[in-house]
């Protein structure tokens, strides 16, 4: 074969690969069986991971998972794209119980953590990749894990996926109330928690705030309280198991005593940490302000800007941000006023009331992948 003919078909495999890692996993799941070639080609572990990385780094390939209830009947989980909101798609449950109880808490290379449960005190933690439907039951940590908030990331020094798990229960910081999910070992175990350090509150207007925990420069972050009173950002690397702090800005939290603070926390938008806040008017009610802050120099206090100002958020209760587009604009998930459900809107509005057919727990931004949860051990 001449020279110029190996050249020409090398350069219709490369065009062809470059079509082919912008199309869905389940599409090229079902190309699989056009020929062996496609199927050896969609195989090879470097196409799947240079389809992974144009997914992630490609603003109009990530998803937005959701999980929604029709009025009183059970919940299911819906995938649509950030940039085409029409495509919602339906996806089958990643376990056998019909849940009556959903939570979405994180994802990582297309991997989702989720928790279903069928009522009572029967749970399943799930590590799901709702893209191949591929999914693996996880043992639980020692205390509930509804109750919890998580972190699921990868270790490059280890090799390993890792969960941490926190439980939003323990006030006390003697009690060990962090432990840490090895996905090689399928295995729990205790950390202890920082010295100087309680938990977050979660009483009276004080929320979570947190759906999920933070991870940047390979550490998970979290919003916490000191011994002395002050608000702090934790952080936890998975890799050397070492505590850190990030110092945030006294005006972060420098509010009117005529107002409350109804949620905050931090957050991971474009690969910088970020911090978040809604606060309401005492006598207002549902009158207030929401605030998001980025820090554009990783552990530089001085650093902490103010991006977003909402003021009379009067159409939703609270809001924390999701995405960040391009443009800076920022997804945001609003938890409504005059109902208990969610939605899905931006940082340049405008606002929209609550759906009133489907109620919308929960929700996170992935990316597809190929990765199976049964091949991580």
């Amino acid at each position: 074969m001449e020279i110029h003919q190996v050249t020409r078909i090398h350069f219709q495999e490369e065009i062809m690969m470059d079509i082919l890692r912008t199309l869905p996993v389940r599409s090229l799941l079902r190309f699989k069986c056009v020929s062996k070639f496609w199927k050896s080609l969609i195989n090879d572990p470097y196409f799947r991971r240079t389809h992974y990385i144009h997914n992630r780094d490609d603003q109009n390939s990530q998803k937005l998972l959701t999980i929604e209830r029709l009025f009183m009947k059970d919940f299911d989980f819906y995938t649509c794209s950030l940039s085409m909101r029409e495509d919602k798609q339906k996806l089958d449950w990643p376990s056998s119980c019909k849940p009556k109880i959903a939570l979405i808490f994180c994802s990582c290379d297309g991997l989702v953590l989720t928790l279903v449960s069928s009522g009572g005190y029967y749970e399943e933690l799930v590590l799901w990749n709702p893209s191949t439907r591929e999914s693996r039951l996880l043992p639980h940590p020692e205390f509930p894990v509804r109750t919890c908030v998580c972190g699921l990331k990868y270790d490059a020094t280890s090799e390993d996926y890792k969960i941490l798990a926190i439980s939003l229960n323990a006030i006390d910081s003697s009690y060990t109330s962090i432990q840490l999910f090895s996905l090689k070992s399928g295995s729990w175990r205790r950390i202890g928690y920082p010295t100087g350090i309680k938990p977050k509150p979660v009483r009276g207007f004080m929320d979570s705030g947190m759906d999920y925990l933070a991870f940047l420069h390979g550490a998970f972050h979290w919003l916490a309280m000191s011994c002395s009173g002050y608000y702090t950002t934790v952080s936890f690397n998975i890799s050397n198991e070492v505590y850190g702090e990030v110092p945030l800005l006294e005006q972060m939290f420098g509010v009117s005593p005529r107002y409350y603070i109804i949620d905050h926390g931090v957050s991971v938008l474009r690969g910088m940490l970020c911090f978040y806040s809604t606060h309401n008017h005492w006598t207002e009610g549902r009158i207030g302000t929401f605030k998001l802050w980025i820090m554009k120099d990783y552990g530089v206090r001085e650093s902490w800007i103010k991006l977003i100002e909402i003021r009379d958020t009067n159409l939703f209760h609270s809001a924390r941000p999701k995405y960040m587009f391009a443009d800076c604009e920022v997804l945001l998930q609003c938890k409504g006023n005059r109902c208990c459900n969610s939605i899905f809107t931006t940082s340049r509005g405008p606002f929209k009331s609550c759906p009133k057919c489907n109620i919308t727990k929960r929700g996170i931004v992935y990316a597809e992948s190929f990765i199976s949860p049964n091949s991580l051990t």
